[in-house]
């Protein structure tokens, strides 16, 4: 079997859904996580995720000497530096065919169902996104040629050299992939949670998404996903039951926390009302007529 490593580092906080994150992860035993952090190390884990216990000062200093940069490194530019992990990190890497790229603000389903060997014996990169590279799951083969392929990028070295955070990991990325007609690449579906043609973003919802055995549910639809990618919930979950070591198999994931019991109707019909006037995409159009109005005004 082609093995797989995916590279998060953490610094801070372990967000409050960690545990439930320790569990998807649990359940996928053939895939492997490293985990660069400051944090405390759980007592207990997986054994398919190896925590490296490192300061962001002294990790920096190795960024600095692989990239040949004086990177001014935080939690967000990690994100830049994405596609520098083959080679930042390779000496962690040596028993592996593949090594990805991932997010915390994740629940994960069966990935070895949608990364299947086809897939991996036929690309060298591997992405979630539809057309593009996913900063929240890609796969690149573990070579000397892709570990390094974030050298090429146009101005690479002044994208690291700024504290913004660039866009390094998916638009700067999939730009020069498209320009080189890369046809290693693998991408022409969406693999985690989608909604109005976009992954990731949704609506505000309860019990939407489940988790069953280790594969993630859109319970109305019945469809499975790779992974349920919560980039919009996290600013609004406030609590999670879930704990590693809690011995039921099935939960569920909704835009204020993760939780065993589903709601009942009277709360699904009032949080249904409340989405009306307060929902994601009403407040989204809301912030863009706000804007467009400043625009026009002269205030932006």
């Amino acid at each position: 079997m082609t093995s797989i490593i995916l590279i998060i580092p953490y610094f801070g906080k372990w967000p409050l859904w960690f545990g439930a994150y320790l569990k998807s992860c649990a359940a996928n035993p053939s895939i492997h996580w490293l985990c660069p952090t400051d944090c405390d190390i759980p007592v207990d884990y997986p054994s398919n995720i190896r925590f490296l216990p490192v300061t962001l000062a002294h990790l920096n200093q190795q960024v600095n000497k692989i990239v040949g940069v004086e990177v001014p490194l935080s939690p967000r530019k990690f994100c830049d530096l994405k596609p520098a992990y083959g080679d930042i990190f390779k000496a962690q890497l040596v028993d592996f065919d593949f090594w990805g790229i991932c997010d915390m603000d994740i629940i994960w389903g069966d990935i070895r169902k949608f990364i299947t060997g086809d897939l991996l014996n036929q690309y060298d990169i591997i992405s979630s996104r539809k057309h593009a590279i996913s900063g929240h799951f890609t796969l690149f083969k573990n070579t000397p040629s892709i570990n390094t392929l974030y050298k090429q990028l146009p101005n690479i070295k002044a994208l690291y050299s700024v504290p913004e955070f660039k866009w390094t990991d998916e638009h700067v990325l999939t730009k020069y992939l498209k320009s080189q007609a890369q046809k290693e690449v693998y991408w022409p579906n969406i693999l985690c949670n989608q909604e109005r043609g976009r992954d990731s973003h949704q609506e505000y919802y309860l019990d939407r998404w489940q988790w069953q055995d280790g594969k993630v549910v859109n319970t109305k639809t019945n469809t499975e996903v790779m992974y349920l990618h919560f980039i919009n919930w996290k600013r609004t979950m406030r609590y999670s039951e879930v704990q590693y070591t809690d011995p039921q198999t099935t939960f569920y994931i909704s835009y204020s926390g993760m939780h065993y019991q589903a709601h009942s109707l009277w709360q699904q019909l009032i949080n249904k009302v409340k989405n009306v006037f307060n929902g994601f995409y009403v407040i989204l159009r809301r912030k863009q007529r706000i804007k467009k109005l400043k625009k026009k005004l002269g205030y932006e």
